[in-house]
């Protein structure tokens, strides 16, 4: 006759035999980090026409306020492709 302790101790010996540990990589990390940093860098986008406008970036889904007052704005790199493609921004050096 078995105890139920020793079912126990049979399961949770089955569920670490399945579940294999995943082997670290070096340095996967460090590279991560920089890409995503990049592509969060902000491109500096001026605005052309006279109204106000409010644009949301494709990409990011980021809202964009500009105006006559505020024509230059951070852009997220992301969506500065979309934007451009508008024809009312330019890139602002």
């Amino acid at each position: 006759m078995s105890c139920c302790g020793q079912g126990r101790a049979a399961l949770r010996a089955s569920h670490a035999i399945q579940t294999p540990k995943a082997p670290r990589v070096a340095g996967v990390g460090i590279a991560r980090v920089t890409g995503d940093a990049a592509l969060r860098a902000n491109v500096p986008i001026r605005y052309l026409g006279a109204a106000p406008i409010v644009v949301r970036g494709l990409a990011t889904g980021r809202a964009y306020q500009f105006a006559a007052g505020r024509a230059v704005q951070p852009v997220d790199a992301r969506d500065v492709t979309g934007l451009l493609k508008k024809g009312i921004f330019r890139r602002s050096t």
